[in-house]
């Protein structure tokens, strides 16, 4: 898929990316500091991604881990802070949403702050509890 919007380019096709450009903006934010390039490039291969150009630069990247079927999990969603508040980011959910590999799962995310962003587009808080076990705990 190749979607295009004045000087923008969002695409889930992997051989359009810029693979280093694309660790560059995770390892911006704070929750993927401690991941390597390495992990993050293997993160790609495994996933339905899509990253967003504007002119040839790399501007945002979110990725999903799904099973097809029942279950699909966002995560690494990013924009370049100047590039942040013009709705790129409800453009590229709405489509990361609508996505074939996507559209028939149960569509999951953890955030910390952005509730207000994604309850428009259908997620809804649980009082659950959220548990991970850390590579670190593992054998």
């Amino acid at each position: 898929m190749l979607l295009t919007r004045d000087n923008l380019t969002l695409t889930d096709e992997q051989d359009r990316f810029d693979v280093s450009a694309v660790c560059a903006l995770i390892l911006t934010a704070s929750w993927a500091s401690c991941r390597s390039v390495e992990q993050i490039s293997e993160s790609l291969r495994n996933s339905t991604c899509l990253a967003l150009m504007c002119e040839g630069r790399t501007i945002g990247f979110v990725r999903a881990i799904t099973d097809h079927s029942v279950n699909s999990y966002i995560c690494d969603f990013v924009i370049v802070e100047e590039c942040r508040g013009q709705k790129l980011g409800t453009w590229m959910l709405e489509v990361l949403m609508a996505h074939p590999d996507l559209a028939r799962t149960n569509q999951l995310l953890i955030t910390e702050n952005a509730q207000a962003f994604y309850e428009p587009h259908g997620f809804r808080q649980h009082p659950f509890t959220c548990m991970n076990r850390p590579v670190s705990a593992g054998a």
